[in-house]
């Protein structure tokens, strides 16, 4: 029996076109492979929703009580209640600042006052005076519009506001579009 006996010249001829066979097939998956996902994303990101209309789009409004600074003070011997009291005053919408004993250092018997500058005087009276019914106001020199709320001993526990939900209107989807 005779073998065809081949030199090594010619068996790294065929190692190296193998090689670049198995690179060129590799190169031609990759590049399909990308051609397909991008013809899928702009496919599904082209028809989003295509019955839903720009009046679908649910916008939020902040609440009239978040354009001014709260500052929740507590005047009585109970120890936290400025941070709980704060906590739910922020999920009633209202722009939290400082949360601390009272500067004063003032020790109030009753409700609690609302501590305000001219201008927040509106803001004092509409947005938070009806969380804490009772409260002396005291109108005082600052200059910007923030008020202070400061809890006093007979201060009643203000609850947080329960989660709200917004219903898209009739016709739109509740599922967000991809992309």
């Amino acid at each position: 029996m005779s073998y065809v006996r081949e030199d090594g010249l010619a068996h790294a001829r065929r190692r190296r076109k193998r090689r670049s066979i198995i690179v060129l097939v590799v190169a031609v998956v990759l590049v399909f492979g990308a051609f397909a996902y991008a013809w899928g994303y702009m496919s599904t990101s082209n028809t989003a929703n295509p019955t839903a209309s720009s009046s679908c789009a649910v916008t939020s409004t902040p609440p009239p009580q978040s354009i001014f600074v709260l500052n929740v003070y507590n005047a009585s011997s109970d120890t936290g209640v400025a941070k709980r009291t704060s906590t739910a005053m922020q999920s009633h919408g209202f722009n939290v600042g400082t949360v601390s004993n009272d500067p004063y250092k003032e020790s109030i018997d009753g409700v609690g006052q609302i501590r305000f500058g001219p201008k927040g005087k509106k803001n004092a009276t509409e947005y938070v005076k009806k969380y804490l019914p009772g409260a002396t106001m005291v109108q005082d020199g600052r200059t910007d519009d923030s008020v202070d709320l400061v809890l006093g001993n007979q201060a009643p526990d203000i609850k947080s506001a329960p989660p709200t939900t917004v219903a898209p209107p009739p016709g739109c989807s509740t599922v967000a579009p991809v992309g």
